[in-house]
């Protein structure tokens, strides 16, 4: 029997890290108790100053530092309207990294254009913007920068060439509420930043979204797109638009104004227990945190990814240094990295009796996704990668002190684990 849980020892955790999630209090439940009693359980049976969802629009939008916010149904269906609004349309092609959900993926599939996988940064896990000039073609549309976990990508980069190139820049900020890029919330710097407020995210309403801008043109064509003929009172585009309904209910609304309390609190709480963890995981060889770009003045994550270095570990494999991990009481996943390429949803493209719209008509050649292939991704993915949930850095700071004693433990026990491996590629038990 060894010292480490994985080979029979005692876990150095035996209670859960994680605090309970969503929060909620007599906030909430007074809030939903007002939505109740006004009748009015949609927004379209309210007048301006009265609806919860009107002033979260307002109120997220000033917190995101953008002029306007337009709430949705969810972030997934944000997506498409945000794609929409910025003139994406059948055959066009949407250019996001390889490394996050498949629903940014089939947001852009469902507006009939085409995803156009590149690599990521594997100093951020965000999309690499030099990948992304190079596999720009006369059908891109648009370029998603996804703020993944919510460390926001390059956005000075991937601003200067969306400009350069006459395309639009759409953010996929799900994970990233309350993060800044030099000093200004992610989603007010691209021409639509959408948001999730799905009952894991950092602001958990149980579902919803909100996509941002400044432009007074997108915000009318986004509301135009989300509600036939807009939203009475707010901004309706010149013509109808072919929209279907995407609104947001008044409970969400009311539970999102709530939520907006208590989020700079939590979001301050969160960073400093990353710090803090950072700080030690920097002692210990074969880990580190990711890199923190200094133009990133807010790091609000909803996953918090760090790498495993093998090399630094005496060459173990990173499944084993999970499965060790997990042993000891620590809840540990690889978090968004695996390739987006290899996900069937893309590899077998069931789309229907025409296949649209990956038939050749739409796009003058059939599209086919096992040709992808991004290195960086796919080494992160297989050897590299570990998150945790954001839930795990609510809690005081002596959570982060026991998992970095897990760590440590497994550290120190690695012979232990060069005998796991072999008894486990032996086909024995350890």
């Amino acid at each position: 029997m060894g010292k480490l849980a994985l080979t029979g020892g005692v876990p150095i955790i035996e209670t859960p890290l994680a605090s309970p999630w969503p929060v909620y209090d007599e906030r909430d439940e007074r809030a939903l108790e007002d939505v109740l009693k006004s009748r009015a359980w949609t927004r379209t049976g309210s007048q301006e100053e009265e609806s919860w969802v009107w002033r979260f629009e307002d109120v997220f939008a000033a917190f995101q530092d953008a002029r306007y916010g337009v709430a949705v149904a969810t972030g997934s269906t944000g997506i498409e309207l945000a794609l929409k609004a910025v003139g994406v349309e059948p055959g066009d092609e949407v250019i996001m990294p390889a490394a996050t959900w498949i629903t940014v993926a089939t947001a852009v599939i469902a507006v009939g254009a085409a995803p156009v996988f590149v690599d990521i940064d594997p100093a951020t896990y965000n999309i690499d913007p030099g990948k992304v000039e190079e596999a720009i073609t006369p059908k891109t549309r648009a370029v998603m920068c996804v703020h993944n976990g919510g460390m926001p990508a390059d956005l000075d980069a991937l601003r200067a060439l969306a400009d350069k190139h006459g395309i639009a820049l759409v953010g996929d900020c799900a994970h990233a509420h309350g993060s800044e890029w030099r000093g200004r919330g992610v989603g007010a710097i691209e021409d639509v930043g959408v948001f999730s407020f799905q009952g894991s995210k950092v602001l958990a309403l149980g579902e919803g979204g909100m996509a941002l801008t400044d432009s007074d043109e997108l915000r009318a064509r986004l509301y135009g797109f989300h509600h036939v003929n807009g939203i009475a009172g707010r901004p309706k585009p010149e013509q109808s638009l072919p929209a279907t309904n995407l609104r947001m209910s008044e409970w969400i609304g009311a539970l999102g104004l709530v939520g907006l309390e208590r989020l700079p609190v939590q979001v301050a709480t969160r960073e400093e227990n990353a710090r803090y963890l950072i700080q030690g995981l920097a002692e210990i060889s074969g880990v580190e945190g990711l890199k923190w770009d200094s133009r990133v003045t807010r790091w609000s994550f909803y996953i918090w990814h760090w790498r495993f270095v093998s090399a630094g570990f005496e060459d173990i494999h990173r499944d084993t240094f999970l499965a060790a991990l997990k042993a000891e009481g620590v809840p540990v996943s690889t978090g968004q990295t695996a390739p987006l390429y290899r996900h069937v949803a893309l590899t077998e493209m069931h789309c229907g009796r025409t296949n649209y719209p990956f038939n050749a008509r739409t796009y003058g050649q059939p599209m086919d996704y096992l040709r992808f292939k991004c290195p960086e991704t796919e080494r992160i993915a297989a050897t590299e990668a570990l998150a945790f949930s954001h839930t795990l850095f609510l809690g005081p700071r002596e959570s982060m002190d026991r998992i970095l004693d897990a760590v440590r433990k497994i550290r120190e026990n690695v012979a232990e684990l060069h005998a796991w491996e072999r008894a486990h590629a032996n086909g024995t038990s350890a």
